[in-house]
């Protein structure tokens, strides 16, 4: 149909573009194009720690084995397979024992705590990474991008497989290109295991496709291969279920029993995987911020609702959940609540259109089943990948179906779904950009506040030095010390230790020649001040994502040159007043005392005399603590 108008010859060259045969390599070019500003972030956070891993023990610094951070037969193969995501599991119990004793793990790290990640798939690659190039970050960067390129280009491929090479499956490759909660996994080395996960997962779909409708054996068997490499890469890729699933609830012919049928290879892969999992010492136990489903099954039933709205609000809206964590808990449900109004608000519009679209309905029920296993994490941008590729289905075929006129003929619903689709466009073309620029701006800070950790316990003779910081607005941080240390070529200190945390005033009290008191001034020494709406405190105190450990009076943590007792515990048996005995004395040289001020940074702690106390501020309201050292 030709019609004049300007906006009409847009939308036909937009749409000759979107259809364009060589689209999924002008889209994966693209890509490339747009994560080129993560070249130069360099290496920060765990980038730092899996180097560490990869490393030979001769060429780390002598007392790294001590901060617990190192695993037996550091740089082999094997080792690397195993034991690359720094964590703390049943494969060797005794790391958590050094990392509480060195205090790279905080005193009130429960004995039950356990986190142990395998991810060999992508762990070899950065074992590839460290034999062919050790110390380029920029191409060990452009390997995680190429990643992202081939995940863009099968992605083009796949929407085109199931929604026809035509401008509608163009673009939702497109809009899934923009979205600016891929930035992060692929700037971040680290993160390459998300990125692998998704490409195996869109292979895995694209296979059980070609199975169900061309009946395909080899697709069935590459299917199920492609899944357990999903899962071998990182445990997101149990979302690649979702697809399977999904698509024998909406595209697949037949009864209900040979549907079932269509999924079991899938379920006896991810069986298998889970068993093999667990039998090798790996899991998450008593971690916070995630929830293992079979271990926590009551845990994650309280959380899945509002995490999963969380996510989904963030995806539809195109505002990050992750800001979740640096606003005032009180704020929390609010925003939850309207995140919620927009999914509901969703619901309205797209249900009545997914009854005469099959291939819309198939992208939705992805969205919502990916969304499950995205929830066992706290609501984070990076866990949208499987979320996205369903989202961005549906919302291409929803403007497809408005512009193609195939509407209700209620003039109200009419005028709902055209303000909706308007909103979408906005959200997910200018805001996507704009979001994209803003997390290229914000890396830079991301990784200032990673790398002030490096400083800490810096001195002409740290080796001989026990560094204690009274008050560590993120005692976690402490984990990332070593590997910045042997990073950038520094001593490490005796010990590394983080009596309490300072988002909240503290009583410091000497009550002899070796013992310390704090005591709280807000119910527990884990309260967080009211500081307004947002504030970095509140992302400092969810970074003790290892949660609150429950304390009663008299109960003792014996940590080799220190013991901690709790001396009184509030309603909730959160330590509200604790005492540190060291076993020695508080004025020997051989410590390094250190207090945190949130209008001024690091600074020394200067040892008050015996029966004298002394008070810690806690965060003030809107404090400017941009660049200080944590």
């Amino acid at each position: 149909m030709k019609t004049n108008g300007t906006g009409t010859r847009v939308l036909d060259f937009s749409k000759r573009y979107l259809e364009h045969r060589y689209l999924p390599a002008i889209l994966a070019i693209g890509a490339i194009l747009v994560m080129l500003p993560a070249l130069k972030t360099g290496f920060g956070g765990d980038d730092l720690l899996q180097r560490v891993v990869e490393l030979k023990p001769s060429q780390l610094p002598s007392r790294m084995h001590e901060t617990g951070m190192l695993p037996p037969d550091s740089g082999s193969l094997g080792t690397v397979l195993c034991d690359l995501f720094p964590g703390f599991s049943n494969r060797d119990p005794q790391c958590m024992v050094l990392a509480k004793n060195y205090g790279t793990l905080p005193w009130w790290t429960p004995d039950n705590f356990r986190v142990g990640l395998w991810r060999p798939v992508t762990a070899f690659t950065h074992w590839l990474d460290y034999r062919l190039f050790p110390d380029s970050p920029v191409l060990m960067h452009a390997h995680n991008i190429a990643w992202f390129a081939a995940i863009v280009f099968l992605i083009t491929n796949v929407y085109r497989k199931l929604m026809g090479v035509g401008w509608v499956a163009g673009l939702a490759a497109l809009l899934f290109l923009l979205d600016g909660n891929t930035y992060f996994p692929v700037a971040f080395i680290a993160n390459r295991g998300f990125m692998m996960s998704l490409f195996f997962g869109l292979l895995c779909l694209y296979e059980h496709h070609q199975w169900r409708s061309a009946k395909s054996r080899s697709g069935c068997v590459l299917s199920a291969l492609f899944l357990a490499l999903s899962l071998f890469a990182d445990e997101g890729g149990a979302s690649t279920f979702a697809f399977i699933l999904a698509y024998a609830l909406v595209l697949e012919p037949g009864s209900l029993r040979n549907r079932a049928l269509t999924v079991l290879p899938s379920i006896l892969v991810i069986v298998l995987w889970r068993t093999i999992y667990t039998l090798s010492g790996f899991g998450v136990f008593h971690l916070g911020i995630y929830i293992d489903p079979a271990n926590e099954p009551l845990q994650f039933a309280q959380v899945v609702i509002p995490r999963a709205i969380a996510l989904l609000g963030g995806q539809l809206t195109g505002v990050p959940p992750d800001f979740l964590i640096a606003v005032n808990p009180l704020l929390q449900p609010k925003i939850i609540a309207f995140y919620c109004v927009w999914v509901i608000a969703a619901l309205i519009v797209f249900l009545p259109f997914l009854r005469w679209n099959k291939i819309a309905a198939f992208w939705f029920a992805v969205m919502m089943l990916a969304v499950i296993p995205a929830a066992t994490v706290m609501p984070m941008s990076k866990n949208l990948r499987f979320v996205a590729v369903g989202a961005y289905g549906l919302i291409a075929c929803f403007v497809a179906g408005l512009i193609t006129r195939r509407l209700p003929e209620w003039l109200a619903c009419r005028i709902l779904a055209w303000v909706a689709c308007v909103l979408l466009i906005l959200m997910h073309v200018p805001g996507a950009i704009a979001g994209r620029v803003a997390m290229v701006k914000a890396t830079p800070f991301v990784f200032n506040l990673l790398k002030g950790a490096t400083t800490l316990g810096d001195s002409p003779d740290a080796e001989n030095k026990n560094v204690i910081v009274v008050n560590a607005p993120c005692p976690l941080a402490a984990v990332c010390v070593p590997s910045y240390k042997a990073y950038y070529h520094r001593p490490l200190p005796k010990t590394l230790r983080a009596l309490v945390p300072g988002c909240t005033s503290l009583d410091v009290q000497r009550t002899d020649d070796k013992t310390l008191v704090i005591q709280s001034k807000a119910p527990n020494i884990f309260s967080c001040d009211d500081v307004g709406p947002v504030h970095l405190a509140y992302l400092c105190r969810f970074g003790n994502f290892i949660g609150d450990p429950r304390c009663k009076k008299g109960d003792r943590y014996d940590l080799g040159s220190l013991t901690v007792e709790v001396l009184e515990s509030d309603a909730s048996d959160l330590p509200s007043r604790v005492a540190f005995r060291f076993d020695t004395s508080l004025d020997s040289p051989d410590f390094n005392w250190i207090q945190f001020d949130w209008q001024t940074g690091r600074q020394p702690f200067k040892i008050p005399a015996i029966g004298q106390s002394v008070t810690l501020s806690g965060p003030r309201r809107m404090a400017n603590v941009e660049g200080k050292k944590l």
